[in-house]
């Protein structure tokens, strides 16, 4: 049978264990507390190994949280699954859509729970560049030309005015046609 730590049953034991962690010499320690230096070095190394299975149970407590955590996400995305699939039995595409969006959200919070996605801030560098009114009426004309419905009966896409140029005759068309 184990003997029980001297150390442990020392009435000023909270006093030793300061100094123990502070990093005081054993013998020191001994000689204040009127201890054998041995008795103190074995209550160090007691005091490791309490230390470490401290650690170890706050770091199963720490396992047992997280799989919770990990668990009720899995339930709220069974239960935006099932509303879902009610609400494409019923048709409803509004609530379907929704359910969703839900569920997207619901991964991305497990990914970022699981550190698949980083958080927190970041820094973001965007370059701009200003460009004459008339510039941006060209870019605009340019955009209507490309999407107009007249552009999908035409074999090839109209080469864009961007580059410059002066003549703006066929946007000016298409705007007055419509």
């Amino acid at each position: 049978m184990a003997r029980t730590c001297t150390i442990c049953t020392h009435p000023k034991l909270v006093n030793i264990d300061r100094q123990l962690l502070r990093g005081d010499m054993l013998n020191g320690i001994a000689h204040r507390f009127h201890v054998s230096p041995d008795a103190v070095g074995r209550h160090r190394r007691h005091m490791r190994t309490a230390m470490l299975k401290a650690q170890a149970a706050c770091e199963k407590q720490d396992l047992v949280y997280g799989q919770t955590l990990i668990d009720e996400v899995k339930l709220i995305k069974a239960d935006a699954e099932r509303l879902q699939l009610e609400a494409e039995d019923r048709r409803d595409i509004r609530a379907a859509l929704q359910a969703i969006r839900e569920r997207v959200g619901i991964v991305e919070l497990q990914a970022k729970l699981m550190g698949e996605i980083q958080t927190g801030n970041r820094s973001l560098t965007v370059n701009l560049q200003t460009i004459s009114p008339e510039e941006a009426l060209e870019y605009a004309r340019d955009i209507l030309e490309l999407f107009s419905p007249d552009t999908a009966l035409q074999p090839e896409l109209p080469i864009p005015l961007i580059e410059g140029e002066t003549d703006i005759s066929a946007t000016e068309e298409w705007n007055d046609g419509n």
